[in-house]
């Protein structure tokens, strides 16, 4: 092989190189439009409802982002993947904290009373039934692009 046969072989393999070291290790592009993201706080009466699950629905009915808040009342919304948000736009919002069923009402799955298809216990919505609803709730949002922040305060 003569010597600009050579440097030719190994511009190539350098080049092959760089290409196959910039596509390593990159994340493919997602499907999915754009979210942006959304943290917020639910209170009810002045004080933080934890458990509450969150509900944004898009008022074209397209799509939603939910939400659970923990013990402050703070969350973050999540579209298509854990924590990304939601879509930009107009949302009518719903919010919900159901009751934990009592240890004792659990029949475990092993015990021979157990029977799936009859429900030991029935969940209560712990907060009024309007918010449960978004189109009852009187809740609303407005995602922007860049970081959004929303409070919820809930009366009786």
């Amino acid at each position: 092989m003569s010597r600009i046969d050579s440097r030719v072989a190994l511009l190539l393999a350098v080049l092959t190189l760089t290409i196959c070291a910039a596509g390593c290790g990159s994340t493919p592009q997602s499907d999915h439009p754009t979210t942006y993201p959304v943290a917020g706080t639910v209170t009810m009466n002045g004080e933080p409802v934890a458990d509450a699950n969150v509900n944004f629905q898009l008022t074209d009915g397209s799509r939603g982002a939910s939400g659970l808040t923990d013990q402050q009342g703070n969350f973050s919304l999540t579209t298509f993947t854990a924590g990304d948000g939601a879509l930009p736009g107009e949302y009518r919002v719903a919010i919900t904290k159901f009751e934990k069923p009592p240890q004792e009402t659990q029949v475990p799955e092993d015990h021979p009373d157990y029977n799936p298809n009859v429900a030991t216990f029935v969940p209560r919505n712990l907060l009024p039934a309007k918010y449960a609803n978004p189109q009852t709730s009187e809740l609303t949002a407005t995602v922007t692009e860049g970081a959004n922040t929303v409070k919820f305060e809930l009366t009786d």
